[in-house]
């Protein structure tokens, strides 16, 4: 049975991905985005989910995504804190991420 992303509020901050096929550019460019920047990720706690054509494995269809493509970004409350039908919201994300009250106390423990 599907896990609903609900269950890592307060656990991990997600990153959310939409995509309709592998070579699209969204698919491509958050791949790429992962393995540039993985100590990165790993530092702010990050999750990433990918849903194509609205399907996750291992996860239900939150709500949110309502027949959209794009990416999503969502704080450890459960919010959505940012989302972009394209790859333009990985230009900020760390900087938006390090702003976050709770990212504050993390930061002290830099990893990267």
């Amino acid at each position: 049975m599907a896990k609903q992303i609900s269950e890592l509020n307060w656990k991990k901050r997600l990153l959310v991905i939409s995509y309709k096929n592998e070579d699209e550019k969204i698919f491509n460019e958050s791949k790429k985005f992962i393995l540039d920047n993985k100590c990165q990720i790993e530092d702010r706690n990050l999750e990433i989910l990918f849903f194509k054509n609205f399907k996750n494995k291992y996860f239900s269809t939150p709500d949110f995504i309502e027949n959209k493509y794009g990416v999503w970004l969502i704080g450890y409350d459960g919010n959505i804190k940012d989302y972009t039908e394209n790859d333009k919201i990985y230009l900020g994300l760390f900087d938006l991420i390090d702003s976050m009250p709770m990212r504050k106390n993390e930061m002290i423990n830099n990893k990267c």
